[in-house]
């Protein structure tokens, strides 16, 4: 299979394991299909999570061909709970539309009857539609941490433009299904964007819940995203990003905002005193942050 990039390889191999349990309160399992991820965000925490080097994360996927089979073993003789895809890859990643490990897993889960939330940044999650919605218990969102496609295109270049995850997660709330937004890391508003108006757009798109956090500087996520930003018209605005106390202020801001809107948005601890959440179940650990 060709990427769509030169410079990014993929590599298949076979898992034993495929469930694994997560401490985040509310999620029993993480199930992820894919080792790396095309998507590369500058930000991303899962390079500090595998203490990999964060100049290679986003050049090379490792696709488990064997996941599905194994996670039907698995659920079967484990104790049921709630799934989370995934956690440290994009489920959806432009390999999935190849391989459908992911699609093959969610078959598995569907078998079974069991709860899942499913987190990406791609709308190829629109393909397994029919899926999702003979689940008895899902929720599927979508990762889109600005409204300004011109910062995803510094912080996030390989992953798909923001407009295209709004149109995604409106046909995912029109089919019926309960929709969030990670909005993590929150990046500073750019181009304009009020608290007010970033809580319109995603009510209007449908979405029930939005979870945040700042930003996570360690194992190199500043400086690899400052280094993206150098020279760019957005580099002061988006330098902002690792003022925490600026960013709790514009989080207090768009808590206000969404509540206004009806839309639930809770906040990963951060030391601000308002908004705090403790994770509730089927909180998304991808909401947190992950790639």
């Amino acid at each position: 299979m060709a990427s769509p990039r030169e410079t990014f390889s993929i590599r298949e191999t076979t898992v034993r394991q495929a469930l694994r349990p997560d401490p985040l309160p509310g999620i029993d399992y993480s199930f992820n299909p894919y080792v790396g991820c095309y998507h590369g965000c500058a930000f991303c925490y899962v390079p500090r999570l595998l203490q990999i080097d964060r100049a290679e994360w986003g050049t090379s996927v490792v696709v488990k061909r064997n996941a599905a089979s194994v996670l039907a073993k698995e659920t079967k003789r484990l104790r049921k709970g709630l799934v989370a895809i995934s956690t440290a890859t994009d489920p959806y990643q432009f390999v999935e539309g190849k391989y459908r490990i992911t699609r093959h897993a969610l078959e598995v889960l569907l078998r079974a009857d069991w709860p899942v939330s499913v987190l990406s940044r791609s709308p190829l999650m629109l393909r397994d539609l029919d899926l999702f919605a003979r689940f008895r218990s899902i929720e599927v969102g979508m990762s889109i941490p600005t409204l300004d496609d011109r910062a995803r295109a510094l912080l996030e270049p390989w992953a798909p433009p923001i407009e295209g995850r709004l149109r995604c997660l409106r046909a995912l709330a029109d089919a019926g299904l309960t929709t969030f937004v990670g909005f993590a890391p929150a990046y500073p508003p750019t181009a304009g964007w009020t608290p007010a108006q970033i809580a319109e757009a995603f009510a209007s798109a449908g979405v029930r819940k939005i979870f945040s956090r700042v930003l996570d500087p360690r194992w190199g996520a500043r400086d690899a995203m400052l280094a993206r930003l150098a020279g760019s018209p957005l580099d002061r605005e988006l330098r902002l990003i690792s003022n925490v106390a600026y960013m709790n202020s514009f989080l207090d801001s768009l808590a206000d905002a969404c509540h206004a809107c009806g839309v639930d948005f809770r906040r990963w601890k951060d030391g601000s005193p308002r908004n705090e959440f403790t994770p509730q179940p089927a909180t998304p650990l991808m909401a947190l942050g992950a790639e």
